[in-house]
């Protein structure tokens, strides 16, 4: 409570004289006396802690920009960015002189297979299928007598084309120069009842070319010696080069005379197939 604060007070109070008690005692306070000489300034007191800081008043307004320093010195290079769009080809120069030719290069992938190109041309025709269409099937049903080196004769032919057979003389003719393959069996009984001792023998048949010229082509036999009115059965097969027009015969070359012996239906039958 300062000095102005107790005179406003009186005011209040001893106004109408609503408070007479309050008012001479404040009348009494507020006495004021002669004031005194000033005395000595005291000496000055410690300093106080630092109050908060208060909050941050507003920026002011942005100052007038100042002169442009010197440029510093260049910093490094930086990384080389990406390559941009090719741009448009330009005008075609005129075409310096061939440079001379460097070394060869590694040999790249393989590439692609390319479209299949035209058909070409058709070929000469070939030989005819037809000539290669020649054969023969005979065979015999009889129990005749075969003397030795006399061909062995067959009575009946199954099936022909191109290659014939005569019954009368054993021969096969073959019109077409070529391969061939001829398969035969025989079945056979010695008759060499002359012989007292009727001595066991292996007996044989040849294939032989006999025109134009007679040539040895093929051999087969009984597999074991038979005696006297024994039977067996002679086998073989060949493959020969036929002359064009050349004749072949199955010839006896026992050394004896032989017969055949019907087995239940044949007692010998050939066939010849033209192969190449």
């Amino acid at each position: 409570m300062n000095q102005d604060n107790i005179e406003d007070i009186m005011r209040d109070c001893c106004k109408d004289k609503r408070d007479d008690c309050l008012c001479r005692v404040l009348d009494c306070v507020c006495k004021k006396g002669v004031t005194g000489p000033t005395g000595p300034t005291g000496p000055t007191g410690p300093t106080g802690r630092q109050g908060v800081t208060g909050p941050t008043g507003a920026t002011g307004s942005q100052g007038i920009s100042g002169p442009t320093g010197a440029n510093g010195a260049t910093g490094p290079t930086g990384p080389t960015g990406p390559q941009g769009i090719t741009g448009p080809t330009g005008a075609s120069g005129v075409t310096g002189p061939t440079g001379p030719t460097g070394p060869q290069g590694i040999t790249g992938p393989t590439g692609a297979t390319g479209a299949t190109g035209a058909t070409g041309p058709t070929g000469p025709a070939g030989e005819d299928a037809t000539t290669f269409n020649s054969y023969a099937m005979v065979h015999d049903e009889t129990n005749s007598t075969v003397s030795h080196n006399q061909p062995i004769l067959f009575q009946t032919t199954n099936i022909s084309n191109k290659i014939t057979y005569n019954p009368l003389t054993g021969d096969f003719t073959i019109p077409e120069e070529g391969i061939y393959i001829i398969h035969w069996w025989i079945n056979v009984r010695h008759t060499d009842a002359d012989h007292s001792t009727c001595e066991p023998r292996t007996l044989g048949v040849e294939l032989h070319q006999f025109w134009p010229s007679d040539i040895l082509i093929a051999h087969s036999s009984t597999h074991n010696k038979l005696t006297c009115c024994d039977t067996g059965t002679i086998s073989g097969n060949a493959i020969f080069a036929a002359l064009p027009g050349a004749s072949y015969r199955l010839i006896n070359t026992s050394g004896i005379d032989i017969s055949l012996v019907p087995n239940d239906l044949y007692s010998a039958a050939v066939s010849i197939t033209r192969i190449v």
